[in-house]
C-alpha cells in the first residue's frame, strides 16, 4: 500500500499512464453505484420517519397492522427482485442494468412524493422502490469487484455499504425536519445522478469476455487498469475463460443445475448464507427500520430525545462505515469478522441485561445514557465489519461462470431474511421484550461468530481467478484457502 501510495501521489507515469489517473478512473466507476445505493439507503432508512409522521396524522388511520406492512413492503419485491437482478446481470450487462433500473426508482420515489392521501399510492411505491433495492443489490458489487483493482477492492466493495449508511442518516435528517412527502422527492436526485454517470462508464470486461467481445473488453480493461505487467497477465487468465463460457451458454437447463455440485459454487455460497444469516439475526434490519420505535420504549420516559439519539446513531453508523473501508483494505477479513461480531454481541448483551434489570428492578437514577451508549456500540461494531463484509464478498467469492447466479441466489436469501424479520420484529418486541429480544439477536451473532470462524476464507488482495481457483481446490499454494490468523 506504501508503495501504491507513494506512485499516486507523485504521478509517477506507469507504461504511458499515471497511476493516479486510474486510481480516480476507479473511484469514477464507483460513484454511479454510490449513488444509487444512496436511494436504496433512503428506502430502508425512509420507513423509520414515515411511521411516526402518519401515525401523529389524523388523515392516516395507522394501527400496528398497517404500520408493520407499510414498513416491510419494500422488503416483499426483493426477494424477487434480487433473482431478477441476478439474471438480467448476465443478459443485458452489469453497466445497462444500471441505468434501467433508475427509471422505476425513480418512479418510485414520485409516487411516494405525489400520493397525497392515497394509501394505494404510497404502497406502490414503497414497493417499486423496494423492487429496486433487490434488483440493483447483487449487480453492485459484481461491477465494482469485476472493475477494480485488487488492492484498492478492499476499500471500494465496502463504500457500498458507507453509502447505504449514508442513505438511511439522510432519511432520518431530513425526516426529522422536513415532512415525508418532501423528502420523498428529494430522494430523486441520487438515481437520476446515477443515471447520467453510468452512460460515461464502460461495462464490465468480464461480462464482455462472456459475451464474445474480446477487443471491447480488453479496451474496458485497459481503461480501468492501464497496462502493468500485472494487469496483463490478469486479463489473458480473463481472457482464456472466453471458451468455457461460451460452452456453458450452450448447456441445457438439467445441465446449468449441474453448476449446484460445484465447490466453487457451493461453497461460497452456503459461506454468505451463514454470513447474511449472523448479519440479519444480529438485528441489523430490525433496529434500522425501526429505530425511533425501539428507542421510544427503552428509553421510556427519559429525558434523551429518541429522535436525536436517533441522529446520533446516525453519526455513529457513517463513522463506523467510513472505519469499515480502511479495515476492509489494512485488516484480513477473518480478524475484522471476529472483532465486528464480538462487539455487536457484547453491545446487544449489555442492553439486554440492562433492560432486563431496569425492568425488574426501577432506579429513580436516570441511567438511560447506558441504552445509548449500547446502541452506539452496536452500531459502531456490526457497520465496521458484520454489515459490509458479506456484501463485499459477495462480489469477491464467486466463480466467474456462476457470478450472476450465485450472487442472485445468495441476495435473494438475505432479502427474504430481511423481510421476515422486519415482520416478525412487533411481535418479537411484544412477545419477548426488549430486553429478550436483544437478548435473542446477541445469542444468533455470538452462534454465527463461530460457524464463520471454521468456515470463512481468507481473501483479502487476492485476485478473483485466484480465489476461484482456491474453491476449486486446484490452486496448491491454497488448499482448503483457509489461511488461518
Amino acid at each position: 500500500m506504501t508503495g501504491c501510495s507513494a506512485d499516486a501521489t507523485t504521478n509517477i507515469e506507469f507504461h504511458g499512464e499515471k497511476v493516479f489517473v486510474l486510481r480516480v478512473r476507479q473511484a469514477i466507476i464507483c460513484f454511479g453505484p454510490i449513488l444509487i445505493t444512496i436511494s436504496l439507503g433512503l428506502a430502508e432508512g425512509y420507513s423509520a420517519i414515515l411511521l411516526p409522521q402518519l401515525v401523529k396524522d389524523e388523515n392516516w388511520h395507522i394501527n400496528s397492522e398497517l404500520s408493520s406492512w407499510i414498513a416491510s413492503i419494500a422488503t416483499l419485491p426483493m426477494s424477487v427482485g434480487c433473482l431478477l437482478g441476478g439474471w438480467l446481470m448476465e443478459v443485458i450487462g452489469r453497466k445497462m442494468l444500471h441505468l434501467v433500473t433508475c427509471v422505476p426508482n425513480i418512479i418510485g420515489w414520485l409516487l411516494i412524493g405525489c400520493c397525497g392521501q392515497n394509501l394505494t399510492m404510497l404502497l406502490a411505491g414503497r414497493f417499486i422502490t423496494g423492487m429496486c433495492v433487490g434488483v440493483l443489490s447483487p449487480v453492485l458489487v459484481i461491477y465494482v469487484a469485476e472493475t477494480s483493482d485488487p488492492s484498492f477492492r478492499g476499500f471500494l466493495l465496502p463504500a457500498l455499504s458507507l453509502a447505504l449508511n449514508i442513505g438511511i442518516a439522510l432519511a432520518h435528517i431530513l425526516g426529522t425536519y422536513l415532512e415525508w412527502k418532501l423528502v420523498a422527492l428529494l430522494a430523486l436526485i441520487f438515481p437520476s445522478g446515477c443515471f447520467i454517470l453510468m452512460l460515461f462508464v464502460p461495462e464490465s470486461p468480464t461480462y464482455l469476455i462472456k459475451k464474445g467481445k474480446p477487443e471491447m473488453a480488453k479496451n474496458a480493461f485497459d481503461w480501468f487498469r492501464g497496462h502493468s505487467v500485472e494487469s496483463k497477465a490478469e486479463f489473458a487468465i480473463l481472457s482464456s475463460k472466453q471458451i468455457d463460457e461460451s460452452s456453458l451458454s450452450r448447456q441445457t437447463f438439467l445441465q446449468h443445475l449441474e453448476v449446484f455440485k460445484r465447490p466453487e459454487f457451493y461453497k461460497p455460497l452456503l459461506i454468505l448464507m451463514i454470513f447474511f444469516s449472523t448479519m440479519q439475526w444480529a438485528g441489523n434490519n430490525p433496529i434500522a427500520f425501526y429505530t425511533v420505535t425501539i428507542l421510544q420504549g427503552s428509553l421510556g420516559d427519559s429525558s434523551i430525545n429518541p429522535y436525536t439519539s436517533m441522529l446520533i446513531m446516525d453519526g455513529v453508523r457513517i463513522f463506523a462505515s467510513v472505519l469499515g473501508c480502511f479495515a476492509q483494505q489494512y485488516l484480513k477479513r477473518r480478524k475484522l469478522m471476529m472483532i465486528s461480531c464480538s462487539g455487536t454481541t457484547i453491545s446487544l448483551l449489555v442492553l439486554s441485561l440492562y433492560l432486563f434489570l431496569n425492568g425488574r428492578y426501577p432506579s429513580d437514577a436516570d441511567l438511560s445514557w447506558i441504552v445509548v451508549a449500547s446502541f452506539v456500540g452496536y452500531v459502531l461494531f456490526i457497520n465496521a465489519g458484520l454489515l459490509p463484509l458479506p456484501y463485499s464478498m459477495s462480489g469477491e467469492l464467486f466463480a466467474q461462470s456462476s457470478r450472476g447466479l450465485g450472487s442472485g441466489i445468495v441476495t435473494l436469501y438475505n432479502m427474504i431474511l430481511m423481510f421476515i424479520l422486519v415482520k416478525i420484529t412487533p411481535s418479537l418486541f411484544e412477545g419477548l421484550g426488549p430486553a429478550g429480544t436483544f437478548l435473542l439477536f446477541a445469542i444468533c451473532c455470538f452462534v454465527g461468530m463461530g460457524l464463520l470462524i471454521a468456515t470463512l476464507p481468507e481473501t483479502k488482495d487476492k485476485p478473483l481467478h485466484e480465489i476461484e481457483e482456491c474453491f476449486k481446490g486446484s490452486d496448491a499454494r491454497y488448499p482448503n484457502l483457509r489461511q488461518m490468523l
